[in-house]
């Protein structure tokens, strides 16, 4: 069911470099299914933006997403700092790294 899931979030993503970064089969499960829910929470939150208005709910998403992109980032350095790869692979992985601060 899993699978299921993170293929039908799948095809919410437009960036390329995402989906290459979810098609990597060196990024593990846990990585993948952060950076697909950071990539629907990020639209989600865009069509929350309301600055005039805040409710308990947008507060709540909004601090949920900050977390969830702090979690993804300390898990992606984690796996670049102790992951056993080679040279290029590490370069990969660390323009992956730079590539997600980036984007979220």
């Amino acid at each position: 069911m899993e699978n299921e899931s993170i293929n039908l979030a799948f095809i919410l993503i437009d960036d390329i470099n995402l989906r290459i970064i979810l098609n990597d089969p060196d990024v593990n499960r846990q990585l993948k299914d952060l950076i697909v829910k950071l990539s629907t929470d990020k639209l989600y939150i865009g069509k929350l933006s309301n600055d005039v208005e805040k409710s308990d709910y947008n507060v709540l998403y909004k601090k949920t997403y900050k977390q969830d992109k702090k979690d993804l980032l300390t898990y992606f350095k984690i796996l670049v700092d102790t992951f056993k790869i080679r040279k290029k692979d590490h370069k990969r992985f660390v323009k992956y790294y730079e590539y997600l601060n980036s984007v979220f």
